[in-house]
């Protein structure tokens, strides 16, 4: 029964080990997250510009977690925009 149930699910697992989209600069390709990633730390900027504006650090605290937290969302979105089919 379980032998079934792993040869069933197998395809399902492997489905992601497709070809990532990649970008090419001068030369080199760069995994198409890698500038999500950076896309997501330069939105960054303005977010803390605006969290110390206000006076908000209180309530995101820790902002280590919120500001990797903001970072995330930033760079899945940019993924979802730049490479989704």
């Amino acid at each position: 029964m379980a032998r079934r149930v792993m040869i069933t699910l197998l395809p399902f697992c492997v489905s992601g080990c497709g070809l990532s989209p990649s970008i090419p600069v001068l030369g080199a390709a760069f995994p198409g997250w890698f500038f999500c990633l950076l896309a997501g730390a330069l939105l960054l900027i303005p977010c803390h510009l605006l969290v110390v504006r206000y006076g908000w650090q209180s309530r995101l605290s820790p902002l280590v977690i919120s500001y990797l937290a903001l970072m995330f969302i930033f760079a899945v979105l940019f993924w979802f925009l730049l490479f989704t089919r």
